[in-house]
């Protein structure tokens, strides 16, 4: 089967724990698309965070940012939102959140926004992202373009807890050992993966995802061939079509060798 279009997110996938892409992946990403395959990034990240690392691969191809509820490019930027959290849902999680005293952060399309008491605000900037502009509230008059809410919380009995009371409402989802995160329903990595599918014209045959996080499995759902990194959870590793090796171990390089290059 030939791909012509693979998709790979970033944390844990693409970029090691210092945040580099290794030799090996930057080498491989560089020969797919010399072979003509299309690369996207998908990431959890805002798309500030992610445009270093498609400038360093040169990628030209359509950015999925913010678990999919931003669609955006190297060259022109944002070009589009895929939903924002309306004032109630945005009430409704930031309540929720500060009867738990669990400290949190709501994404717009270029900002990240805090309350000023508000610990561990500026906990991302090591991910690339923007210093949180304080706001004297969690609202539209506010907040114009909120698109997800971060909330800085290991895995635990509140996850299930919050999920009873909050996705009703948005969609909950870990992204990571410390993050776990709300969006509006319709806005997943899979939902834009499909509208890019749709514009480019490529069929799920087609498709190459690789990824190591919960965020991740709404991509293997729509992708023709889903690859999980060799140390993601072990949910995530049961619903991949395939196993490569660890993040460290460039299992992204020996992916895209074995199932692309060939």
């Amino acid at each position: 089967m030939t791909y012509k279009l693979i998709v790979l997110d970033l944390d844990g996938t693409l970029l090691r724990p210092d945040h580099s892409v290794s030799p090996a992946n930057a080498a491989a990403v560089r020969a797919c698309m010399a072979q003509g395959a299309q690369v996207v990034l998908a990431s959890g990240r805002s798309l500030g965070a992610i445009l270093a690392t498609a400038h360093n691969l040169t990628l030209d191809s359509p950015i999925i940012a913010l678990n999919g509820t931003l669609i955006g490019d190297r060259q022109r930027g944002v070009l589009r939102t895929r939903g924002q959290l309306s004032n109630p849902q945005l009430q409704l999680v930031s309540t929720v959140l500060l009867d738990r005293a669990v400290p949190f952060v709501v994404f717009g399309t270029q900002q990240i926004y805090a309350l000023a008491d508000m610990p561990q605000r500026d906990d991302l900037v090591v991910y690339g992202e923007p210093l949180a502009t304080i706001v004297p509230s969690l609202t539209h008059a506010y907040i114009s373009d909120p698109l997800k809410v971060l909330a800085f919380l290991p895995p635990g009995p509140l996850d299930t807890e919050l999920r009873a009371a909050l996705e009703p409402s948005v969609a909950q989802v870990r992204t990571g050992r410390s993050f776990l995160e709300w969006m509006p329903h319709t806005a997943t990595k899979g939902d834009a993966l499909l509208e890019l599918m749709a514009e480019l014209r490529i069929a799920r045959e087609e498709v190459l995802a690789i990824g190591d996080g919960h965020n991740d499995l709404s991509m293997f759902a729509v992708a023709g061939l889903s690859v999980a990194m060799g140390d993601a959870v072990p949910e995530v590793r049961e619903h991949a079509d395939m196993v490569t090796a660890s993040c460290e171990e460039d299992g992204v390089a020996l992916a895209l060798q074995r199932y692309v290059l060939g």
